[in-house]
């Protein structure tokens, strides 16, 4: 006869919950829209100052103490904080929420504003990721609504460097990160609906060639050519790709010279790798590096910067059964959650590398993603926001799973 009362209670509490959140859908729409509409790029400091005082105002609203942390460049991080409250406090699940604020798109592009088109919402960061601050806000506010939000100790953190491998705030976020039971990532959802199981390890590096500058026709033979020394050391680097082993390098930036009738004294190129396991990781590094240490073009050096910025996030137990739990809620709520591998990083790379379980592509779901094409499926604010609002109910009901 308990059990049933219990059930019947808790679904009664799940209908609330899902009422509040269908009745504040056009209000997060509204949220997002006006997140969008202000530029996050790399290059506008004044805008990432706005945005972060939006997002913060909400999380102040729902009890949070929130801090801001400068670091050098004019980045600003904020970090949220709200122990948890009552008689099970000290058994509480203790939750780190990312969601970075910063976007690809800087001040001169084309691309600023947000617009809807049908079941559509595009624009710069809808999807990546300031759709997936709303999704993280929408579902603690689900949870205060209902009265459980009390039973979690939450700490939330937003960057705003994470598009450039999070050089500031790694240190910020790993700290904060480990003494966490669990950790979810707003990313934004896969197209095909999926979320995040685990993401390959990130690297970048940044290669320049210094040469001597000379006429190309009287004195061709003082010059020493950067980019051919650079041309020298591109193949080598793109031989490094082993599919077998789920490892890329690709050289994505060429530049160099000046005119066609002048020896080019200076060239640089930037390659992106993404490898599968830490010591996947360890050897395409040392092999960049001993390419570059091997360059052999007369008058001419090689400096090289960068490395493996993000760790690989593999699968193990942790995360899986978390996954599997949210896959389980989902089936509750009548959605089909599918989870994929994916190549591309996140800072939830950083944390999953220091064993605490994870789960990303929390976010809507949505397409384009650093391109023009951005896009989200508005529906699935409130899908998003409601499958994580109850997937934590029940995390908290579930003795049996431990994260």
């Amino acid at each position: 006869m308990e059990k049933n009362v219990t059930t019947q209670d808790d679904d009664r509490t799940l209908s609330i919950l899902s009422a509040w959140l269908d009745h504040r859908e056009q209000a997060l729409f509204d949220r997002l829209r006006d997140l969008v509409n202000i530029n996050t790029g790399l290059d506008n400091p004044e805008g990432r100052l706005e945005c972060l005082a939006a997002v913060e105002r909400v999380w102040k609203m729902l009890g949070f103490q929130t801090e801001r942390i400068e670091r050098p460049g004019d980045l600003v991080h904020m970090v949220g904080r709200r122990p948890a409250r009552g008689d099970a406090a000290d058994t509480a699940p203790r939750l780190l929420l990312l969601g970075h604020i910063d976007t690809v798109f800087d001040r001169d592009t084309t691309f600023l504003s947000f617009s809807r088109q049908g079941p559509w919402a595009s624009g710069p960061g809808v999807g990546d990721m300031k759709g997936g601050i709303v999704v993280a806000q929408a579902a603690m506010e689900a949870l205060a609504h209902i009265g459980r939000l009390d039973d979690f100790d939450i700490i939330v953190v937003h960057n705003a460097d994470e598009e450039v491998q999070s050089p500031t705030s790694r240190d910020l976020i790993e700290s904060l990160a480990a003494d966490r039971d669990i950790c979810l990532d707003f990313e934004v959802g896969r197209a095909s609906g999926a979320i995040v199981r685990s993401r390959a390890g990130v690297g970048r590096y940044f290669i320049k060639s210094a040469g001597t500058a000379a006429h190309a026709g009287m004195h061709h033979a003082d010059g020493a050519n950067a980019i051919v020394a650079l041309a020298d050391v591109v193949g080598r680097l793109a031989d490094l790709t082993d599919y077998d082993r789920g490892t890329t390098v690709n050289v994505g930036v060429f530049r160099g010279g000046t005119r066609r009738n002048v020896v080019p004294d200076e060239a640089r190129i930037a390659v992106d790798v993404r490898v599968r396991d830490s010591a996947e990781g360890v050897r395409v590094d040392a092999a960049i590096r001993a390419i570059c240490d091997a360059s052999v073009v007369p008058g001419t050096a090689l400096s090289l910067d960068g490395g493996i910025g993000r760790p690989p996030w593999r699968r193990w137990d942790g995360s899986e059964r978390l996954v599997a739990h949210f896959q389980s809620v989902a089936e509750e709520l009548g959605m089909s959650l599918t989870a994929e591998d994916t190549g591309g990083g996140s800072d939830a790379n950083l944390v999953a590398a220091l064993g605490v379980p994870c789960v990303d592509g929390l976010g809507p779901v949505g397409e384009g993603v650093h391109t023009e094409r951005e896009r989200i499926r508005v529906e699935t604010l409130i899908q998003r926001a409601r499958l994580v609002a109850v997937a934590l109910m029940r995390w908290r009901r579930q003795a049996d799973v431990e994260a």
